[in-house]
């Protein structure tokens, strides 16, 4: 489950190193931006505004936190 958060985007980008992204809808081409911190047990992340699309179409970026997270994700990129 994806937990909104009321904090800025900046500062949340900032703390977690987290990229800000932005991109065109591939469905109708509006400009997004991935500006809406959220937090799941282990990651933080930002995701876009749902501008109308769905769920499908928003774009979220996400970072391990957690020690098992960072450990498993270090694992995957070591294998590549």
């Amino acid at each position: 489950m994806i937990f909104p958060l009321e904090q800025d985007y900046l500062s949340w980008s900032e703390k977690y190193n987290i990229r800000i992204k932005t991109a065109k809808c591939p469905k109708c081409g509006v400009d997004i931006i991935t500006n809406i911190p959220f937090a799941i047990k282990g990651y933080r992340g930002l995701k876009s505004d749902d501008h109308g699309c769905g769920e499908k179409y928003t774009r979220k970026v996400i970072v391990p936190t957690s020690k098992d997270e960072k450990e498993f994700w270090s694992k995957i990129a070591g294998a590549m």
